[in-house]
């Protein structure tokens, strides 16, 4: 089966593309599907980076903002699947991932991330109403193997799950098998081992732990946000 580029319109209608520049596609049978305001512009926007060697494959983006401003550092959002031949140390070989699924919900900004799948079979999903700062990876794999004395491999991955409404702050680093619950937050520089099953939480520190509970947030800055929630008391 051939490569699919799919754009979603916000009439629900699909357009299916032969290529777009920052997209690339090795392998058979995978998908990109892409929800956008307008197809005639789309191929201009900037912040968004595709890469995918592999087979049946899946990646499904939905409303998702990538801001781009070389002179601060934002740098949107970069995806890897697999990896191509002059990014390993053997030359010429070809690090493919094969049935990975990336699911990214709606309503997220990404100022500076990279999702990166090497394992075949592993999966990356991300909920509604996420806020990424930058400098951070999401990395589904360790890339390199870990064996046990025989020789038989440790360390394969299975899934990150980000839930809906998560805060993840500069420099955040996030490993395999790990999972982010709805309403909360990683602090600065924190990197993630285990799963949270938690909401509401603050989770931060090397590895990161729970540091506080009890909170959710906004996306405001704290001027506008006293002056947007003194508007809703006024109201009611």
């Amino acid at each position: 089966m051939t490569n699919r580029i799919i754009l979603e319109l916000p009439d629900k209608r699909e357009v299916l593309k032969d290529n777009l520049s920052f997209i690339q596609i090795t392998g058979e049978n995978n998908t990109v599907r892409l929800k956008v305001d307008k197809e005639e512009n789309f191929e201009e926007q900037r912040g968004l980076l595709i890469a995918v060697f592999g087979n049946n494959n899946n990646i499904d983006i939905g409303k998702v903002f990538y801001p781009y401003n070389e002179t601060i550092g934002l740098t949107g959002l970069t995806i890897n699947i697999g990896n191509p031949p002059e990014d390993t140390i053997d030359p010429g070989v070809t690090r493919y991932a094969s049935n990975c699924s990336i699911k990214i919900g709606d309503n997220i900004i990404f100022c500076g991330a990279r999702l990166f799948l090497q394992d075949d079979n592993t999966s990356i999903s991300i909920g509604d109403d996420c806020m990424f700062s930058w400098g951070i990876d999401v990395w589904c794999t360790d890339v390199h193997t870990v064996t046990d004395l025989e020789g038989n491999p440790l360390n394969f991955g299975k899934s990150i799950e980000i839930g809906k409404h998560v805060w993840v702050g500069k420099d955040v680093k996030i490993g395999k098998n790990t999972k982010i619950s709805d309403d909360s937050i990683i602090g600065w520089g924190s990197i993630v081992t285990k799963k949270f099953d938690e909401t509401n939480v603050v989770i931060a520190g090397n590895p990161a732990k729970i540091v506080k509970r009890g909170i959710n947030w906004n996306f405001r800055d704290l001027q506008n946000y006293q002056i947007y929630r003194k508007s809703i008391q006024t109201s009611t």
